[in-house]
């Protein structure tokens, strides 16, 4: 059996460890082929060696994979090197990846947090796509706090993935309140009718003279606004369960104490229920426009 993801990866991300020409056959992984493991995956050509257990425990697409009936006198696939679990339509980079934050080695344990841009876009496709929920709220909070992303790129990875807040939000006032407007390559990337909306509200913006900054917008909604909320939230939402085990896999990245509790998604219940209309000058308007819903 071939497993072939209903999505495929957008873009590829080169590794050092992964250069060069492709093995003629397949070869074990230099890290994630486990002595003692008990599911054989290849990926291109490229031969891991996992636990079964980890993708069944906390991924509800393998847990349907696993739950499918074998073929009338065939044999189980991914059970050694010969007849392994054939993984399609993504890269082995894209895989290793994923199994960096399951299996965490002595080598890159401890250094997620200097991960960039293209690993964690490449974590959260993988773990959107295979439904690793933690993981994706992990690698979407990881995403949030990195340096040099631009707008047009935020705005892509919120709408590509679904998910939303006022990351995305800054994004959308950024492109509306620069004084150059997109470029072909911008507009492209967005789309037309995004492009239009923001050249939209730049017009509307320039014809008012209205600044987030200066009449409480955004910069404004996450200081004082959130102030304002606190005891509201505090009182109306339960605390992060800081201390659950997320993984049974010592020391995985998602049992660390320092990750953020996951944010909420944008299927989930708002912070407030008044919605955009709580929201202040020009982050409101941008809200509005493009149906951002803040949430917590």
């Amino acid at each position: 059996m071939t497993f072939s993801p209903a999505r495929t990866t957008t873009m590829r991300y080169p590794s050092s460890d992964t250069q060069g020409e492709v093995p003629p056959f397949p070869v074990p992984h230099p890290d994630y082929y486990f002595e003692d493991g008990n599911l054989i995956i290849l990926v291109e050509n490229t031969l891991f060696r996992v636990f079964r257990s980890t993708f069944t425990r906390h991924s509800a697409v393998f847990r349907d994979l696993f739950n499918l009936p074998r073929p009338v006198g065939g044999s189980a696939e991914g059970l050694d090197d010969d007849n392994p679990l054939h993984f399609s339509g993504i890269s082995a980079v894209d895989f290793e990846r994923l199994l960096w934050i399951l299996y965490p080695t002595s080598s890159n344990y401890g250094e997620w947090k200097a991960r960039n841009l293209d690993e964690w876009t490449s974590i959260l496709s993988l773990a959107t796509r295979w439904e690793f929920n933690d993981i994706r709220t992990l690698a979407i909070r990881q995403l949030q706090t990195l340096d040099g992303i631009s707008p047009v790129d935020k705005v892509v990875l919120g709408r590509e993935y679904e998910f939303s807040g006022r990351w995305v939000l800054s994004a959308y006032i950024a492109l509306c309140e620069r004084s150059e407007p997109l470029s072909i390559p911008e507009a492209s990337r967005l789309g037309l009718e995004t492009a239009m909306r923001i050249a939209q509200l730049r017009e509307q913006l320039r014809a008012g003279g209205r600044k987030s900054s200066r009449i409480g917008g955004y910069h404004t909604l996450t200081q004082s606004a959130a102030v304002r909320h606190s005891s509201t939230v505090a009182s109306t939402t339960k605390p992060p369960r800081a201390d659950r085990q997320q993984w049974g896999i010592g020391r995985s990245f998602l049992d660390r104490g320092d990750i953020p509790p996951p944010a909420r998604m944008p299927h989930q219940k708002p912070l407030a229920k008044k919605g955009t209309t709580a929201i202040p000058g020009t982050a409101r308007l941008v809200a509005e426009a493009f149906g951002i819903e803040l949430v917590r």
